[in-house]
């Protein structure tokens, strides 16, 4: 009897209709073992690619943070923002850090003896939900930073905190669409898969600070003059 149900069961679980492990036990239909195999061949994939961009990322905010290196040997602020030999420059970076470890750049460097800081400040959003003193102190921060990187996650708030710094010696950063425009100083942009960037010389001006012609000359674009200012400029032509 016992035979009869052995033989029963073998012929139930042919190769045709199982696929066994390698101990031979808990034989598995073969339908579902393939589809088993193609999510975890999905999920390597999504894996690898998701690697992949983040490295790619890494890479960006590398060299970023390079040019913002060299942009501060080539910047002179107003004296009274680095009076004394032993003030620091700082580095302000508003909103989701794209930087992550390629900030490191900064760790234990100078610009011509001022000792670099960097300092990480929640989004605009955020930081208007804070309690009064709490708010207050982050944007007297803020107005206290040399140059101030703005996250692409604050590209909606770019003219609110242009305007929060506007007359604080601050060196505006970003890569966002509009920034220029909006009053930013520096914008970064891909092109030929090279990072390039413009810069706003009529607001760093105004805002009392001086980019000397070496990174001028660097720059993709230069903005000497304001959209007013070419506007009444065309008017006067006709």
């Amino acid at each position: 009897m016992n035979r009869k149900n052995d033989k029963t069961q073998e012929h139930k679980c042919t190769s045709a209709q199982v696929h066994r492990n390698t101990s031979g036990l808990c034989p598995v239909p073969l339908s579902r073992f393939i589809g088993m195999l193609c999510v975890c061949l999905g999920l390597i994939v999504t894996q690898m690619a998701s690697a992949e961009t983040s490295s790619a990322k890494f890479k960006e905010y590398e060299v970023k943070a390079a040019f913002i290196f060299n942009f501060l040997k080539f910047i002179d602020w107003p004296q009274e923002k680095t009076a004394g030999n032993n003030s620091q420059i700082v580095i302000g970076i508003i909103g989701e850090d794209p930087f992550g470890p390629a900030a490191d750049i900064f760790k234990d460097k100078s610009v011509e003896e001022h000792k670099l800081v960097v300092k990480r400040f929640e989004g605009a959003e955020q930081i208007k939900k804070l309690p009064e003193k709490d708010r207050n102190e982050r944007l007297e921060a803020l107005k206290h930073c040399h140059l101030l990187f703005i996250c692409p996650s604050e590209q909606k708030q770019l003219r609110d905190i242009i305007e929060i710094v506007r007359n604080s010696s601050v060196l505006t950063v970003a890569d966002a669409d509009g920034f220029i425009e909006a009053g930013g100083m520096i914008n970064f942009f891909t092109e030929d898969n090279k990072i390039r960037f413009d810069i706003n010389q009529v607001d760093a001006e105004k805002a009392g600070l001086k980019i000397r012609s070496q990174l001028l000359r660097l720059a993709k674009k230069v903005v000497t003059e304001t959209p007013a200012a070419k506007n009444a400029a065309k008017q006067e032509g006709n």
